[in-house]
């Protein structure tokens, strides 16, 4: 392999200006929900996009535009890798939670906080800063496109006719996203795809207007039904009970159960990171691991109805509506749950709840034997010194690398650089400068390793 000592060199002589530079893009919010400083932050993007050398344009779709752009090494026959991250943050609310305010990027000690801070702009820049670390010592080892969402934390909705329409623009040899962070116990995680989503509403109607509570002997509460139509769907056990849900779904290959067994799986670790005392069964060890990346479920996201503020107001509302999101694993599909649902909903007497379909995201997995895959993971036991956690699944959803890697036909992996503690989603999300300066090393290893072949 290319000896990358002096790209290496080049990042820490150069750390603090690539940290104001990530501080920079921090600085400029970009909240899709609210469509709030988006396109700001996409031309932003394009300029520093342009400072290192990468030709950049901002492609509208039909939502929330995507950041595209390419460099090209100056290598014959360089294969190309097709980079996924996204430039949309989450909502800050509520601010006064924040111990700064969350588009300062304020540095304390090692952490940079700020909204977007991993998730995804310090990510980002990683690969920003490699471009910029390789072309300045051992020079471009592969050629590389970009695709930078504006609305991924929205569930992406407009890249899938994006990608149809752009197929030509986007064909690479591999994809590659960087997102999110380290597992608990500081350990580098590649994995091989991703979790579907179906986001729904349940709304259910009383009296025409909020009444005494007294009427609730004549008149029917639908907080009531929302709470009765819930237990039919899920009971105390843990199982969706709504007729063929686990149709599709199948156990972990051999292959993949190896994986789960390497993957370096800390109960207590995870148990400290989400502030429980155990995990629902009581599961543990692997078979807990298999549980979180294998099993589809359903969650109540939030429920709304009635009052529950200060002072006492006894009312019968009128309205109730509750958000409820399924995790879905590889084979299930969202549109076909989501009429499943409607007919368990009619069959169950309750055929007068309005459902209404929020968003979904298709579920992804790529083989657990990927070529590719061992490059990431190679790339991050030269970088970090550990074996990293190589998943044949995550927990989470996104329509990312793996999910590109479906629809163009090529290998994929996802992987992050922030911290394990990173407070995703949360008030005070961070970075550390050494994850963030780390993560350009990364990137420029992975480069690296892929050029070799």
């Amino acid at each position: 392999m290319t000896d990358l000592s002096p790209v290496y060199a080049y990042v820490d002589e150069h750390a603090d200006r690539m940290v104001a530079d990530l501080q920079r893009l921090i600085r400029q919010p970009s909240i899709s929900s609210a469509n709030l400083g988006v396109r700001e932050c996409a031309e932003l993007l394009v300029e520093m996009m342009g400072d290192v050398g990468i030709t950049a344009r901002v492609i509208e779709t039909d939502g929330l535009p995507v950041v595209y752009g390419e460099i090209n090494s100056d290598r014959p026959e360089a294969p190309t890798l097709l980079i996924y991250t996204h430039y949309d943050v989450q909502p800050a609310d509520p601010e006064s939670d924040w111990e700064s305010p969350p588009f300062e990027a304020r540095r304390v000690g090692d952490r940079i906080i700020g909204r977007g801070a991993t998730d995804a702009k310090g990510n980002l820049m990683a690969h920003l800063k490699a471009v910029e670390a390789l072309r300045a010592t051992t020079g471009l080892p592969i050629n590389v496109k970009f695709i930078f969402d504006g609305e991924e934390e929205s569930g992406s909705p407009s890249l899938p006719a994006f990608v149809e329409r752009h197929r030509d623009l986007l064909a690479a040899d591999a994809a590659l996203s960087f997102d999110g962070g380290f597992d608990a116990g500081d350990v580098p995680r590649v994995s091989l795809g991703t979790s579907g989503l179906l986001f729904v509403q349940m709304r259910a109607h009383g009296g025409s207007k909020d009444l005494h509570s007294a009427r609730a002997r004549l008149v029917p509460n639908p907080a009531w039904k929302l709470v009765w139509a819930l237990a039919s769907i899920k009971g105390p056990d843990g199982r969706v009970r709504i007729e063929g849900f686990y149709d599709a779904v199948r156990p972990p290959t051999p292959l993949e159960r190896s994986l789960l067994e390497q993957a370096g799986w800390d109960d207590e670790a995870q148990k400290r990171d989400l502030g429980v005392d155990e995990f629902l069964g009581g599961v543990s060890g692997v078979d807990a691991l298999e549980q979180l990346l294998f099993t589809p479920t359903c969650n109540i996201a939030g429920f709304a109805s009635g009052y529950v503020g200060e002072g006492n107001k006894t009312l019968l509302p009128a309205t109730a509506a509750v958000n409820v999101d399924f995790r879905l694993v590889v084979d299930q599909d969202p549109a076909d749950i989501f009429q499943r649902l409607r007919k368990h909903l009619d069959d169950h007497g309750f055929a007068d709840v309005e459902l209404h379909d929020l968003g979904s995201i298709e579920p992804s997995r790529v083989p657990a034997d990927s070529p590719f895959a061992r490059v990431v993971v190679e790339a991050a036991r030269r970088v970090y010194g550990r074996e990293p956690s190589l998943r044949p699944s995550e927990s989470a959803s996104g329509r990312q690398a793996v999910w590109l890697a479906g629809k163009l036909g090529i290998p994929g992996a996802g992987t992050g650089i922030g911290p394990p503690d990173w407070r995703g989603h949360a008030a005070n999300e961070f970075i550390t400068v050494r994850h963030y300066l780390a993560g350009i090393k990364y990137a420029a290893t992975i480069w690296s390793l892929f050029g070799e072949g």
